[in-house]
């Protein structure tokens, strides 16, 4: 080989390996580029998070992703944040599909991120109420946040899981998942999650019925929400706090927590909140009695609501043209960019034109929409205003009406008694007069029992059973010898409809047991079923045939109650061997 040749070869080599060299920087130099562009935008789009600029963050988001073609773990985190935005606005479709695109970028080995994914979309699926789905990437999650060691992820997914089982009824497994949460986050010292987590312990035990539990955790709930500094939550769990004791029958209490709520929501202009607790401090007075300021309570919510709905349609429509505006720029620059040219903005501008006219039009009909829908709600609200005014005027007259019985009618059966009474006492052998006597006293009884019910707003269960017995106190001399029984787990409380017709009901059974029957024992039991209240009233008398006796007035009486408050009843008995009467009623 030449020596020129030689040269000749080196100087290509040279000139190629220069080439390459310049070709490594200028990639390099561009990836510096682009990766300096993402963290530019990635501030931009988090400080627009921060300001409530969710569509505009969407936008810049959508931007990184384009720019992000070599980074599978950015296109992920992207997506996933674009998912966390569309959730917060209400669109959960886009925001499933946003999460599921993101997960198709995560490798494998990035078990934090595979995590994090999995529990965002669960907790979509929580809020669907699609339990089966909800678990199902819950523990997908649970295994990658193992996997990374991650106790915090662990302990979240722990309070997700909870939710789900209790959803399910699985409340043993609800309350174990809840507990380990409570675990970490007070070993922690994370305030706001242990107070979010005895909220959820608190729910739990009032759907079990365990309302003193629940009470505690509730009260533990608002205690760490203040420890956590956040107004908001400690008036939310307050409120839910001062229901439940009312709701316990714990009034004076249950008006101070609520009290103490509205006060701080009222300081924080948390109008989302301040309607529901008035509603709650209305409710509170109605089971008081105190019917006046249930009104008052009444006309403060109402107006406290018309607020809400006038600050939340102006921020919807903000947000409509906010995302119209984003639109409409995002559509101008595709078409600038796309052309090239300037002559194009006579095009532009017609189109704007048109999309401006359209997105008027669209945001006028969302306009009329919500003015409508205000309209409606506050007609209910007029109409149930109307309806408590109603009540009261109701209440009141059955107060008056049993005032009546109680001074006239009642005072002059006490006198027609104290005067049979007299005069068997002079003439001991008159059994017509002990007859009448007999015959009186039970009648002041009955009209006693009569005043109480029709005086009544609401009666707990206990208040109605120590009634009861009361009213079978008389028959304790003779036969059959009544028990009544209360194994009723939880407070409940009887509307004056099923206080009236289940009171009528146990009165024709024991009068029945008491003429026909010849029983010497007669067993009233209140006891759980599911969620109805079960009665059963059972004696050993000589029974009957109930085909035969299907059509006798008295039976049909009860069915008619039993259906006047949508119950179920059950009649059983042969002749020897007593009677048992069946009731279930929904409470």
């Amino acid at each position: 080989m030449s020596q020129f040749n030689v040269k000749n070869m080196r100087l290509n080599i040279f000139i190629g390996f220069t080439i390459l060299l310049l070709l490594n920087s200028y990639v390099f130099a561009q990836k510096k580029s682009v990766n300096g562009d993402l963290k530019k935008l990635n501030a931009v789009a988090i400080q627009l998070v921060k300001d409530g600029k969710s569509v505009e963050a969407i936008s810049v988001y959508q931007n990184i992703l384009k720019l992000a073609t070599d980074s599978g773990i950015v296109k992920a985190e992207t997506l996933n944040e674009i998912g966390n935005l569309y959730a917060d606005m209400g669109e959960n479709l886009k925001s499933l599909t946003s999460y599921l695109e993101g997960l198709k970028f995560v490798p494998e080995n990035d078990n934090l991120l595979n995590a994090t994914i999995n529990k965002n979309i669960g907790a979509l699926y929580l809020s669907w109420k699609k339990l089966d789905n909800a678990l199902k990437y819950d523990l997908i999650a649970e295994d990658y946040a193992i996997k990374a060691k991650d106790e915090r992820m662990i302990a979240d997914l722990a309070n997700n899981k909870g939710a789900v089982y209790e959803q399910k009824f699985q409340f043993v497994k609800a309350n174990s998942n809840y507990k380990k949460a409570l675990k970490y986050y007070l070993n922690n010292g994370i305030n706001d999650r242990i107070c979010l987590t005895y909220n959820n312990l608190a729910i739990l035990s009032k759907v079990q019925k365990d309302f003193n539990q629940s009470a505690n955790y509730y009260q533990k709930s608002v205690d760490y929400a203040a420890k956590a500094d956040s107004k908001w939550l400690t008036a939310a769990i307050g409120n839910n706090l001062g229901n439940l004791l009312s709701e316990m029958g714990r009034y004076k209490e249950g008006d101070a927590a609520l009290l103490i709520a509205l006060k701080l929501e009222q300081e924080i202009k948390a109008g989302e909140l301040i309607p529901e607790t008035l509603e709650n401090l209305v409710n509170n007075e109605t089971r008081i009695g105190n019917f006046k300021k249930a009104f008052d309570y009444m006309k403060l919510m109402i107006t406290e609501k018309d607020k809400f709905i006038n600050t939340e349609n102006t921020k919807e429509v903000a947000l409509l043209q906010e995302q119209f505006e984003a639109v409409k720029k995002q559509k101008q620059i595709e078409i600038l960019n796309k052309e090239g040219k300037i002559q194009q903005l006579t095009l532009v501008k017609r189109n704007t034109t048109i999309g401006l006219i359209i997105g008027a039009f669209f945001v006028f009909v969302i306009i009329s929409v919500l003015i409508f829908s205000r309209y409606k709600l506050n007609q209910e609200s007029k109409l149930k205003l109307a309806t408590a005014e109603t009540k009261n005027q109701v209440q009141e007259e059955k107060l008056r009406i049993s005032q009546e019985l109680h001074d006239n009618i009642g005072a002059q059966l006490s006198f027609i008694n104290s005067s049979i009474s007299t005069l068997s006492a002079i003439d001991k052998e008159n059994i017509q007069l002990k007859e009448t006597q007999t015959i009186t006293q039970n009648t002041i009884r009955e009209l006693r029992s009569t005043v109480w019910l029709i005086n009544g707003q609401e009666f707990s269960l206990d208040e109605f059973v120590i009634k009861l017995r009361d009213y079978v106190k008389p028959y304790h001399t003779g036969k059959p010898h009544i028990t009544i029984e209360d194994e009723f787990e939880g407070n409940v409380i009887l509307q004056p409809i099923i206080a009236t017709n289940l009171f009528r009901i146990i009165q024709e059974v024991v009068n029945n047991a008491i003429k026909y029957a010849d029983a010497t024992a007669l067993n009233i039991l209140f006891r759980n079923n599911y969620e109805d209240l079960e009665l059963l009233i059972t004696d050993n008398g000589k029974g009957f045939d109930v085909n035969t006796k299907a059509n006798g007035y008295g039976l049909k009486n009860i069915h008619s109650r039993v259906q006047n408050i949508n119950g179920k009843h059950q009649i059983e008995s042969k002749i020897g061997e007593g009677t048992q009467v069946k009731l279930n009623i929904p409470v």
